[in-house]
């Protein structure tokens, strides 16, 4: 069985359309699980009425994405699990049929990473590949990479409780990046499948422009001390640190820099006394991955 796992926060209509595409899903044995995350509309009521074989959980205060993500996990029964963001549509009543048949295909392969694409079907979702190639070239083919989005995937489950799951104190932004390279330190992998498509309709919240200038920061600060050695993390953090610190100064958001790296240092000495960098030959092999190997 495939637990589908959405979490959601104020985003009603959009939640409702996704829960709609994924009951026609054919030829598949799912449960669903929505877990909202405090939403201010009336996300939960609507649930209730349209789709009452939903198994709907609701967080008691706003905890985030991967909060939101790993407790639908936790409460899942599936083997496999299949997190879709709530402004998403599938427009192939098969997809999560061909997903279970890729991890039969595929035994060795713990995830599997959707084609995001945007509303017209057609033009690659590009603000959203952070895969290790270039999407102009890669974006149609089968390899394995050390990302995935959180927008649309699919995981064995015991690869994600086995990885630690979501680090939830990220909050929001850079969790799928923590977690993919726990599965890949765990020795698992994860492929890009380009017939495995998502339609995302990018319906932001309110807190997008947070994102960018408090939680990128400072979550660049967290991923870099829990996953990387010594240098690597200095070298990692340097650049992207002095872009962001001159962007802050451009957009007129140097207090929410600096904010942001208050927030980084008061997390800290949890975050060190917890961190495991990941082995070197994780690190050679996320490097590999660049060469865009075919699985």
């Amino acid at each position: 069985m495939i637990s589908v796992i959405i979490p959601s926060y104020n985003r009603r209509d959009c939640v409702l359309a996704l829960l709609s595409d994924v009951f026609a899903q054919q030829d598949v044995d799912i449960e669903v699980i929505v877990v909202d995350d405090c939403s201010p509309d009336d996300s939960a009521e609507a649930i209730r009425d349209r789709f009452p074989q939903v198994i709907l959980l609701e967080n008691a205060k706003n905890g985030g994405p991967a909060v939101s993500r790993n407790r639908g996990i936790r409460h899942a029964k599936g083997e496999i699990i299949v997190g879709l963001d709530s402004d998403v549509t599938l427009p192939d009543k098969y997809l999560l049929s061909k997903v279970q048949q890729r991890f039969v295909e595929e035994p060795s392969v713990c995830g599997l990473a959707f084609r995001l694409l945007m509303p017209n079907g057609v033009a690659e979702d590009v603000l959203r590949w952070w895969h290790p190639v270039p999407v102009e070239e890669y974006a149609d083919k089968r390899f394995l990479t050390s990302y995935f989005s959180g927008t649309a995937y699919a995981f064995r489950k015991a690869s994600v409780v086995d990885a630690g799951m979501y680090p939830e104190v990220l909050y929001m932004h850079y969790e799928e990046v923590e977690l993919a390279y726990r599965i890949l330190d765990a020795g698992g992998s994860i492929l890009h499948c380009p017939d495995l498509v998502a339609l995302h309709h990018a319906n932001e919240v309110s807190r997008r422009s947070e994102v960018s200038v408090f939680y990128k920061p400072r979550n660049q600060v967290l991923l870099a001390v829990s996953c990387l050695p010594g240098f690597r993390a200095v070298h990692y953090l340097v650049p992207r640190l002095c872009y962001q610190f001159a962007k802050a100064c451009s957009g007129g958001h140097l207090k929410d820099f600096f904010r942001a790296m208050q927030s980084a240092k008061d997390l800290l000495p949890d975050l060190i006394s917890s961190r495991k960098p990941l082995r070197r030959e994780t690190l050679a092999r996320i490097g590999k991955l660049k060469h865009g190997l075919a699985p």
